[in-house]
């Protein structure tokens, strides 16, 4: 199940997808929003450490975590070098640490990094 929804993201970013809800169908933009919605999650989640236990839901999810999917969203869709930057500062190594990563910045305290 996914942990920000197609609406969640419609009006963060103020998409304007076309169609009802929740599956704005008409709009051809959606598949790709859902695969970035999904791949946004596992960008996010792979950063959190350790993994939730129990895993989080829709209504489980902390804000902060929420907040960081949807800016990961953006920076899939939008493909610039910053947001690729901010997506790359998401690896856990260099970068991570970066306090100009609003994304990092938001996950921090969920963090817990691993010894080598």
């Amino acid at each position: 199940m996914a942990l920000v929804t197609l609406k969640q993201v419609n009006d963060a970013l103020r998409l304007d997808l076309q169609g009802s809800q929740p599956g704005y169908a008409a709009d051809e933009r959606t598949p790709d929003i859902e695969l970035k919605i999904a791949q946004a999650e596992a960008i996010v989640l792979d950063f959190v450490q350790p993994k939730p236990d129990p895993e989080w839901t829709d209504t489980t999810v902390p804000g902060q975590v929420t907040a960081a999917i949807i800016m990961a969203v953006k920076c899939l869709l939008d493909d610039s070098e910053e947001s690729m930057a901010m997506l790359s500062g998401l690896t856990g190594t260099a970068g991570a640490d970066n306090p100009k990563n609003p994304i990092a910045a938001l996950l921090w305290r969920l963090r817990k990094p691993s010894l080598a």
